[in-house]
This record gives structure tokens, C-alpha cells and sequence, in this order.
């Protein structure tokens, strides 16, 4: 028995001479950890109903163990190899276009996950289960209905009725409305199909709409000159039907949303849909409301939605019945049957990062979308992620467009920094709120303004200490300290959601001592605001009090009916919403951002600080941000003050390009773990050696590997974790050496997990 090279990479299951055949082919991407694909033959009588996109059931292996795949290309040719045919069809439609297919051999290639994995991650599994489908019966006629004949004579009367009505209706008829209009009965119809008098077919139909249409409102506002200019310039891409990105940069408050708005409704009114992604489910409320109110035909993609609804939604979409899909993560994969433009809002935002396989990023999937299609993208954002920003200025298939100025030239909110460790000197004691919000919240309340108070972390305490033994109370699991939660009397850990009671005195044998609460949560900052000011109405909001986006939705709705004073909560409040009414924002403590253990960590604490300062002063009255810190001379948070993003971008770029960090180079995270250390660290060891070797052989310099060393959070979930960086001038020499590395078998270990994150967003 021989092989060639042509069939390992085609995964023929076996090589053997014999009687050349012809027939149509297929390479199936099977459901199981390879990153191969292999070849089958489609036996006559599944031809006609095969397509690219459907799964099917295939035997693998020396058993021919039966697995599912997906068909990623048919082909009519010869062949001499043993080919297995396809077993049987696992589905009997598929979203999977031609299209899609090829987008997630990109996506696979990319982000280095295996293709079977990868285009199950496209479409939901709700929607290959057929959920949201009810099935309906139809009759009809099996032969021409003649009243007069003789056997017509001896039916029954509702027989008849049912026969006249079915003559009468050239198209089969529901039966329920049969029986509704006739009184026939289920056994009047089984007598009628048993006699070969009517035909019973079955097909599966939508239960409901899932829609979100309303009445159709348009703004009374025009555009400002900046609008129209970035609106005009997004138009000429849209008309020229040709693939670029387009940074759509501007402030807080300037409008982008209202581009966006314009630019779909261009692409609608040609025949064309559009997608419009934002990071969190969270902000699809208010910009649901408001694309309802300017479209007749949206969809909307989110994990909020329940099975039924988002099988409803896809079907919705893939027969063109709705122009307008809004979404998360998982919309960028909408099976738009005539797409013409993606809007990413927020493109800088790291939950666009899908943080199980395949871990791939919206914004680079849909520019890869775009790309296919040869059609526009559009990014947009006040804080544009460093990669995106350098990008824009460099590449020939990027462009910018600067919205500097606020709708209806509104000012930009004036911004106080107080230093906490001064406020603590001179009060005497450690406090959350400082004098200057304080005395300002109490004003904002006196004028019956509304206000935003950010604490990025929830829980009452992050910190259980004991000043005794100077120990602190960790997680079983995780090297992390255990969150307190006063509202549930638990400390809880936010990695692996171990749960227990509170301790009140140290575990340590032989201590006792009574334990310390250290550091703020959203809780502490609630209780604290509610102590100072008991007559406001207050409502925290963090995911442990916001579960489903109904209930995120009411909160909306109250505050905007100015049924709620302040909000306190975590980034959820920070970014995407839009309320007029808001004069005032705090930031409790504007230090741990920027102390994370990440390159990327002083351009998150920019980009927060930038983000939750301007949900202030967006409408006449003017707004006012207090930002408290223990760290005022950082610099990200200095830029961040003056609202000024492109000196700190431009910072930010020449310490990254002197470092040699994105977006100068491609990254790629590697994460060994096991239960025990020593192992962890030998297998991530080994596998670096393996790596600089294939490395060297290759000549790929300057491509090189950055550890082993432990990760931030070095124990998770009971599992001790070392990772290294891959790091490559460019992003097709990191797929190269990816692609080479598992073809050699280089990443093999022995150790209880490994995972590969291309251009990770995070290095905890």
C-alpha cells in the first residue's frame, strides 16, 4: 500500500490500487479535534440533495465509527483511492451558504482552530435542531373532485365540503382552517387519504415572529457638517461596491450612531441588508429602540435569546425578510443572503473576543467578511483599539474619518482628578467617596440631574485579610483572593464561582484573628452613597443584579423616565448609552486598570475613563466628571483627563514599536496547564524548545518566543498554568508557522490542557 502527498493532505482515509472511478466528491471537516479534512463519495441518489454548508454523518477510523462534519467542497472527478461514501444527511437544510463556508476557513486558519469546530461555531445549534418550527399539515386533491359521480353520491356531507372546498383552492390547504371552515373532524381526513381521494403532506414553518418592529419615527435633527462629510465620504465606498475599513473616530456625544444609521438605511434602500455589532448585550437596548424606530425590518442576534427565537431570527434573515440584523458576537456570522455593509461599534472592545474555540475577534472576522464580499466596513469608536488607529494611517485599504466636535457643538465634560492619598491625609480615615463627589453628586441631586457612579469591580470587598498573620483568604482553586458579597453573606470567586460563607476570623491554624475587608466593590460604593444620601433613588447595576437583558431593559426605560437619580455600577455603565439627562460621573477608584499585568493595561484605563466620562453633559446641561485615584501621574490617565486620544495614541504607538508589541508584530498565547506545577512548567518549557527550534529551521526570523513563564493568574480552576508568546513580523507568518507546527506535531503535549489564542486581547 502507497500513499502521496496529495492524499495526507486531502486525509484520504487509505490508498489502494484498483478500478478508477468518477463521481462527485466531498470534503467533509469533521466534528472532532484535527485539523484535517477528509474526502467521501456522495452516493447517486444523495446528489441532488447534497450542497456545500450541509452536515453530514461520515464513518472515520479503522471502525468506521460514525461522526459529524460539514460538506466544505463538492467536486465531479476521478479517483483510484478506497473512498467511503456519505452515510447519511445529519440535517436537511443548512445556513452554511458557499460563502460562509469559505469565511470560516479563514476564520480556522486564522485563529488556528480546527474547521469542523469552527463552522459549528457559525451556526447556532438551535437552528440545526429547527427550533421555533412548528409542523403544519396541508391537503389537497389526489384527483379531480366531480360532484356528480356515483361514488361522490354515498359521502358524507362534511366529506364533501371538504372535497368542494379543496377544489376550489388551486393551492394544498391548512387543515386546520380545513376543519375550521368544513366541521370536519381528523377522522373525516384520515378516511379521505386512506381512499386515495386527498393528499396529507407535513412541512416545518415558523411558530412566531421574532421582530422588533415599531412604528416608524424620524429624528426632526440634520446632520452637522462633520456627519454629512464622513456620511458622504462611507456612501461613495458603499456606491463604489469594493472592499476598505474606515475608521469612523470621534468623540463622545458626536453622532456616530446617527452615520451608522444613514449609511445602513443607503444600503436598505438599494436592496442590499447590512449588520451593525456592538460588544454587549447590554447596549442592543437602547440601539434596538432606536434602529426599530427608523427601520421596517430588523433582527436581533444575541445570547439573550432563547433557542426557539434565534432559529426564528436566522431563518428570518437568511430568506432576506429582514435588512437590518444588530448583534453581538455571534451576528457577524449572519447568513445575509445580500450583504453590502458591516458597522462595528466599539470596535476596541475585548468582549468582542470569543473566549472559547475557535477565540476569534469580531472585528478582524468581520473585516474578513468584508473582504469576501468586496464590500465596506466600517469601524467605529471614541477610543479606537492602538492596532486599529496605527492601521488607519498606514494601509491603503484603511481609511479615517474624525468626527472632532460634539452634535449641536456641545462642550466636552470638565474633568476633576483627586489624589486619594491626600483626601485620606487630611480626613483622617480611608473613605470611598471623596469630599469633591460628594459635594458635587449632592448638587447634580439638588437641580434633579442624574448621575453615574463607576466602580469597576463588583462585590462589597475584593480582599479578605488578616492583620494578624498578615494572610490573605484565596480561593481553593484559584491563586486569587475570594470577592465578599454582603448582600448574599458569601465569598465568592469570580474564575471558578467556588462559593462559601464569609469568614468573619482567619482560618490559619492557631490565629483566630477577626478578618479585614479591603479594597471597594460596586456593594461598599452602594452602601456608602446610600448612607450619605438616603432620599436618592439609587440602583446598582452589575451582573450580579442584572441576570437577562429584560431586566437591563427596565432599568433602561426608568431611567430614562427619570424614575431612578444614580446608577452604580461596573464598565456595563460605562460605554454605548446615551441619557440626556445625566450632568454628573464619578470613577471611584481609576487604579486597577492601569496596574493589570498587560501591555494593553493603560490603554484599557484610557479608554475606560474616556468612555464612562462622556455619558456626561450630552444634551444642554453641562457635565462634570470626578476621577479618584491613588496614581494621578499616570499617563494614560493624564490624556484621558483632556479627552485627548491621539497624543496618547501616539505615546502609546512609539513604546510598542520600541518594544516590538502590536501592532508592530502578531501575537499569538499559548497556556499550558496541569494539576501539578512541576509538569506544567517542563511541558511549556519543551514545547518553547520545540518551537525556536522549527523557528530556526524555517528561517522565519525575526519571529521568535517570548517564556515559558507563569501566567498572571498562575492557578485556575485547580489547574497551574505557564504560557509563552509567539510572536511574528506579520499575520501570514503566524499562520505559517502555526500551520507548520501542527503539521510536524510539534504541539503535542502531555500536560491537562493547551490552548493557542491568536491576538490575544488579554495575558491573565
Amino acid at each position: 500500500m502507497k500513499t502521496t502527498q496529495a492524499d495526507q493532505e486531502t486525509g484520504f482515509l487509505w490508498y489502494d490500487e484498483g478500478v478508477p472511478r468518477e463521481g462527485l466528491v466531498a470534503e467533509v471537516a469533521p466534528l472532532i479535534p484535527t485539523f484535517k479534512t477528509y474526502s467521501f463519495a456522495v452516493e447517486p441518489f444523495m446528489e441532488e440533495s447534497l450542497a456545500i454548508g450541509h452536515r453530514v454523518m461520515v464513518p472515520l477510523g479503522r471502525r468506521g465509527t460514525l461522526i459529524k462534519g460539514f460538506v466544505v467542497s463538492l467536486m465531479r472527478r476521478r479517483w483510484d483511492s478506497t473512498l467511503r461514501p456519505i452515510k447519511s444527511l445529519a440535517d436537511d437544510t443548512s445556513f452554511l451558504s458557499p460563502h460562509l463556508v469559505e469565511l470560516g476557513r479563514e476564520v480556522a486558519l486564522h485563529f488556528h482552530c480546527p474547521l469542523g469546530r469552527t463552522l459549528k461555531a457559525i451556526t447556532p445549534e438551535s437552528v440545526r435542531r429547527q427550533s421555533g418550527l412548528r409542523t403544519v399539515r396541508y391537503a389537497a386533491l389526489s384527483k379531480p373532485f366531480v360532484p356528480e359521480a356515483t361514488g361522490c353520491k354515498r359521502k358524507s356531507a362534511k366529506r364533501l365540503a371538504v372535497l368542494a372546498m379543496l377544489a376550489r383552492e388551486p393551492q394544498p390547504i391548512a387543515i386546520s382552517r380545513l376543519r375550521a371552515a368544513t366541521g370536519a373532524s381528523s377522522s373525516v381526513l384520515r378516511a379521505l387519504e386512506k381512499e386515495g381521494a386527498v393528499h396529507i403532506t407535513r412541512c416545518k414553518e415558523l411558530a412566531a415572529d421574532a421582530h422588533c418592529d415599531v412604528p416608524r419615527a424620524e429624528p426632526s435633527f440634520d446632520l452637522n457638517d462633520e456627519q454629512r462629510e464622513a456620511l458622504s465620504r462611507i456612501c461613495e465606498r458603499i456606491n463604489e461596491a469594493r472592499f476598505c475599513v474606515t475608521l469612523l473616530y470621534g468623540v463622545s456625544g458626536s453622532g456616530k450612531t446617527e452615520v451608522y444609521i444613514r449609511a445602513m438605511r443607503r444600503v436598505v434602500e438599494a436592496g442590499r441588508q447590512a449588520i451593525l455589532l456592538v460588544p454587549e448585550i447590554v447596549l442592543t437596548t437602547q440601539i434596538v429602540q432606536r434602529l426599530a424606530s427608523r427601520f421596517s425590518r430588523v433582527a436581533v442576534s444575541h445570547s439573550g435569546l432563547t433557542g426557539a427565537q434565534r432559529s426564528v431570527v436566522w431563518r428570518q434573515v437568511a430568506s432576506g425578510e429582514k435588512s437590518v440584523v444588530i448583534g453581538t458576537r455571534s451576528a457577524v456570522f449572519a447568513p445575509c443572503p445580500n450583504l453590502g455593509l458591516i458597522c462595528v461599534d466599539e470596535e476596541q472592545e475585548s468582549s468582542y473576543k470569543n473566549l472559547q474555540a475557535p477565540r476569534f475577534h469580531v472585528r478582524d472576522v468581520a473585516i474578513m467578511r468584508a473582504k469576501l464580499l468586496n464590500i465596506p466596513v466600517v469601524l467605529g469608536s471614541a477610543t479606537p483599539s492602538i492596532e486599529t488607529w496605527h492601521r488607519s494611517g498606514r494601509r491603503a485599504d484603511y481609511g479615517r474619518l474624525v468626527l472632532r466636535n460634539r452634535v449641536k457643538s456641545l462642550p466636552m465634560p470638565a474633568v476633576y482628578v483627586i489624589d486619594m492619598r491626600i483626601e485620606r491625609a487630611e480626613v483622617g480615615t480611608p473613605c470611598v467617596i471623596s469630599r469633591s463627589m460628594e459635594r458635587l453628586l449632592a448638587e447634580t441631586l439638588e437641580r434633579g440631574e442624574q448621575a453615574l457612579i463607576l466602580m469597576n469591580r463588583r462585590g462589597f470587598a475584593y480582599r479578605l485579610f488578616c492583620p494578624s498573620c498578615r494572610e490573605r483568604i484565596e480561593c481553593p482553586n484559584c491563586n486569587v483572593g475570594l470577592v465578599v458579597h454582603a448582600a448574599t453573606g458569601q465569598a465568592v470567586c469570580h474564575y471558578c464561582r467556588t462559593r462559601i460563607p464569609a469568614p468573619t476570623t482567619c482560618p490559619q491554624a492557631g490565629c483566630g484573628a477577626p478578618l479585614a475587608h479591603l479594597g471597594q466593590g460596586t456593594q461598599r460604593v452602594e452602601d456608602e452613597l446610600v448612607r450619605r444620601f438616603p432620599q436618592a433613588r439609587l440602583v446598582r447595576v452589575d451582573s450580579d443584579t442584572m441576570k437577562h437583558r429584560a431586566e437591563y431593559q427596565k432599568l433602561v426605560d426608568r431611567f430614562e423616565s427619570r424614575q431612578i437619580d444614580v446608577l452604580v455600577g461596573t464598565q456595563m455603565i460605562a460605554k454605548g448609552l446615551d441619557f440626556p439627562h445625566v450632568s454628573f460621573v464619578g470613577v471611584v477608584n481609576a487604579d486597577m486598570t492601569g496596574l493589570a499585568s498587560d501591555f494593553r493595561a493603560h490603554e484599557r484605563l484610557f479608554q475606560l475613563i474616556t468612555q464612562v466620562a462622556g455619558r456626561a453633559g450630552r444634551a444642554e446641561t453641562p457635565g462634570k466628571v470626578v476621577v479618584q485615584t491613588t496614581t494621578p501621574d499616570v499617563p494614560a490617565l493624564a490624556f484621558a483627563l483632556k479627552h485627548d486620544y491621539e497624543s496618547f495614541a501616539a505615546e502609546e504607538i512609539e513604546a510598542r514599536a520600541h518594544a516590538g508589541l502590536p501592532p508592530f508584530s502578531r501575537l499569538a498565547r499559548v497556556v499550558i496547564a496541569h494539576a501539578r506545577a512541576d509538569i506544567a512548567q517542563r511541558e511549556a518549557g519543551a514545547l518553547a524548545k520545540r518551537v525556536r527550534a522549527r523557528i530556526a529551521e524555517l528561517s522565519m526570523q525575526p519571529a521568535d518566543v517570548l517564556g515559558p513563564s507563569p501566567c498572571a493568574l498562575s492557578r485556575l480552576q485547580g489547574l497551574y498554568r505557564f504560557d509563552l508568546l509567539l510572536r511574528t513580523q506579520n499575520a501570514s507568518k503566524l499562520r505559517e508557522l502555526l500551520s507548520r507546527l501542527e503539521a510536524d506535531g510539534a504541539m503535542k503535549t502531555k500536560a491537562k490542557s493547551m490552548t493557542v489564542d491568536v491576538d490575544p486581547v488579554s495575558l491573565v
